[in-house]
């Protein structure tokens, strides 16, 4: 009986207790938001603390709060944060948040303070006016040097910091030796745009420079200036001709290489580049006109480009050559000669002379080519031929002794002789003349009526050789030969290349010779 008692008492109270939990479970939830600074007056650029207090005027606790400001998407800057508190029934809790005000339009804005818990959603007004704003910057853009003949270019801007229409008038000049610029003019800037004017001085003389920004804008005056060099480089420079090219080049006082100078070489306009050197290559003799532009200086001369000349002559075994400019003798060019039996070298004396032994290069057709660092290359073309060998002799000793002895004469003595031809031939020589003559009348035949061709690999040449017979011209006439070539020169007629062959077509009168010359590759 007791137990039972026990029991139900036990029972009575776990169904008290569910209804408590029960009535808390189902408390209601309400709380209150307000701004402690009521309404707040602010400028573009401000940042504004707003102080707010949050009291739980429901019948529960609640926790985990977020608070946040919100209102207009353009013009501010919102914050929030989350309470980790416990608010019971009737506390209150006191914070504050942050507001930045960036470019909003003056008047009055509403915004709104809001405090979340879960689902709930509790918030307040909060009245902010924004005040016109009259502020703007100024800037000028300009180097602090300009090397003269260089264009000078100028920046300049007002840029609105308000956050209404500027309104006013905007000027500027340029003042040197004397003022190159004096402007102003009456104009409007929108909130965060800019006024901008960009101005250019291609031919500004050597001096000092002062560029002044001024601006009036609804009743707010603001000025700035900025200062700068144009200056002009002590620059000299070489013109000369070598290795094919005349070369240009630029320096400063101490003597290294500037690049960029304008430089025109009979009106080819170019740059020097990083070492100060301009390379312009030439393939003919002349009178080249140079212009320079050295920092708004200008300059001209002229550069004599020389070719060189090439004479021969064969004596017997000597190949004599000479190099001349077309009217004087060239000394220290090298000159080399290519044979059919090899190369050699050489350089020319004083007089422009150089000599060679034929027999060691080869007879036949020899290229001649002469090289200098100061003039341009010249290479010719003849023909060796052999000398004739000299006519062969017998020489035949008689040896006389005489002897004096009893009245008689010894004497001894030498006697050299010429062995002379017999007046007679023999039958073999006879028929052997008969086959010579023979011989020389077809040969004859052959120089004479016929054409002869000569053809010669030197290296990387090839040449070929026409002469027409003495009886009759070549008409129209034509060679081919399987030669694989990259450049063609003859003496006469029309060559050309076609299918990886050589064809020649040319006309030449009796006894006449043409030659060709072909660049393999």
């Amino acid at each position: 009986m007791r137990l039972k008692i026990m029991g139900v008492f036990l029972m009575t109270l776990l169904l008290a207790s569910q209804l408590v939990l029960s009535n808390e479970d189902n408390g209601e939830i309400s709380l209150s938001i307000t701004s402690l600074n009521g309404e707040i007056t602010a400028i573009p650029g401000d940042t504004i603390v707003v102080p707010f207090s949050i009291k739980n005027i429901g019948n529960t606790t609640v926790g985990n709060l977020t608070v946040y400001l919100t209102g207009p998407v353009k013009g501010f800057q919102y914050s929030g944060k989350t309470l980790r508190i416990l608010l019971r029934p009737g506390e209150s809790y006191n914070d504050t948040l942050i507001l930045k005000i960036l470019n909003a339009e003056p008047g009055r804005y509403l915004l709104k303070l809001v405090v979340r818990v879960g689902s709930y959603r509790f918030e307040a007004p909060l009245i902010v006016r924004v005040k016109p704003l009259v502020d703007y910057s100024l800037s000028i853009a300009v180097n602090d040097r300009y090397i003269y003949g260089h264009p000078v270019e100028v920046r300049l801007e007002v840029k609105s910091k308000s956050n209404t229409i500027l309104t006013g008038r905007i000027g500027y000049c340029i003042i040197g030796r004397k003022t190159i610029v004096n402007e102003s003019i009456v104009t409007f800037v929108k909130p965060g745009s800019s006024w901008i004017k960009m101005l250019r001085f291609n031919n500004l003389p050597p001096g000092n420079y002062t560029v002044v920004l001024w601006a009036n804008l609804s009743r707010l005056y603001k000025k700035a200036s900025v200062s700068f060099e144009v200056y002009q480089r002590a620059l000299s420079y070489s013109v000369r001709f070598e290795n094919g090219a005349i070369r240009v080049f630029v320096y400063d006082k101490t003597g290294r290489g500037v690049p960029d100078i304008p430089v025109s070489i009979n009106g080819i306009w170019l740059k020097t580049g990083l070492d100060g050197t301009v390379l312009y290559s030439v393939s003919s003799p002349g009178r080249y006109k140079v212009v320079l532009n050295l920092d708004g200086r200008i300059v001209s001369t002229e550069v004599e480009v020389k070719g060189l000349s090439i004479s021969s002559i064969q004596e017997g075994k000597r190949l004599i050559v000479q190099v001349t400019d077309g009217k004087n003798p060239v000394p220290n060019v090298t000159v080399t000669v290519i044979g059919p039996e090899g190369r050699d070298f050489g350089i020319t004396n004083r007089s422009g002379f150089v000599e060679f032994n034929a027999s060691k290069i080869g007879y036949g057709t020899v290229v001649i080519r002469g090289e200098s660092s100061q003039y341009l290359p010249a290479e010719v073309i003849v023909t060796l031929t052999r000398p004739p060998e000299p006519p062969k002799t017998s020489t035949q000793n008689i040896t006389a002794t005489f002897s004096r002895s009893e009245g008689n004469i010894s004497a001894s003595g030498e006697i050299s002789s010429t062995e002379k031809p017999r007046s007679w031939i023999s039958m073999g020589t006879a028929l052997l003349l008969i086959i010579s003559g023979i011989i020389f009348a077809g040969s004859s035949y052959v120089a004479f009526a016929m054409p002869i061709i000569q053809e010669e690999t030197l290296d990387k040449y090839y040449f070929l050789k026409v002469k027409a017979p003495k009886l009759r011209p070549l008409k129209n006439y034509r060679i081919e030969r399987p030669v694989k070539a990259v450049e063609i020169r003859t003496t006469k007629g029309r060559a050309r290349l076609e299918n990886g062959k050589l064809i020649w077509e040319l006309d030449l009168e009796p006894g006449e010779e043409a030659y060709l010359q072909a660049v393999l590759g």
